[in-house]
């Protein structure tokens, strides 16, 4: 509790904050996929399939309360050497803007976040930091602040939302990305049940390379 009290002391306004990013480089022609693991097992698998199958890597949004439930999925994603960001542990909203209730409590935001990163540290023996995504995209002066305080310089945003999770269809999927996709895009997807993204994954790979797109991790979008 000792130790708790001294980082909720440290943590200030004019502390450094993460620095928000929602895009890489425009001078290089590539893509990161990105897919948020937060809700149930879904199409992860054939997601990874797909992935393997095009020998591309991705990073995932991960969920604490996911990895732990999903444990021969995680390993998998870190065999593949996928890339993982910090989702807290059970993706509830910081700001509580998104889902109309309580913002969460700087201690209920530090155990999140640690929560998440011991778990997945356990699974794959790395650590998601320095990155992380806030549950629902909601986050407030405080938690760019404290996720900095915490290890994590890189709050990871996206260029372009699938709307899988809405309950698109592929060929909206499709359309939504293509239209939208840039030099450096983050493109944000899920692997729930819920959203058919697992289903556009393969064609939009395939049109997007045809577009002369490479695919990277946010690491090596962000040159790291």
């Amino acid at each position: 509790m000792k130790i708790l009290g001294a980082l909720l002391l440290s943590v200030s306004l004019t502390a450094p904050q993460a620095q928000v990013i929602s895009q890489g480089r425009p001078a290089h022609r590539v893509v990161a996929l990105t897919f948020d693991a937060g809700a149930d097992r879904g199409y992860a698998a054939r997601i990874l399939a797909t992935l393997e199958r095009n020998h591309i890597h991705a990073t995932f949004g991960m969920t604490g309360r996911w990895a732990q439930q999903n444990p021969d999925l995680v390993r998998r994603m870190a065999r593949d050497h996928d890339r993982f960001i910090n989702h807290t542990y059970d993706h509830r909203s910081f700001t509580g803007y998104s889902t109309r209730s309580r913002p969460l409590s700087t201690a209920q935001r530090v155990w999140e976040i640690r929560s998440a990163d011991s778990i997945v540290r356990r699974l794959t023996g790395h650590s998601m930091k320095p990155y992380f995504r806030p549950p629902y995209g909601d986050y407030d002066n405080g938690t760019l602040t404290l996720i900095r305080h915490l290890g994590y310089r890189y709050m990871i945003m996206w260029t372009i939302d699938s709307g899988g999770w809405e309950g698109f269809s592929v060929s909206t999927i499709l359309q939504r990305c293509l239209e939208n996709v840039q030099p450096g895009a983050i493109i944000a997807m899920h692997v729930g049940a819920q959203s058919q993204d697992a289903f556009a994954l393969q064609p939009l790979i395939t049109a997007l390379k045809r577009r002369g797109y490479r695919f990277v991790t946010i690491p090596q979008l962000l040159g790291h």
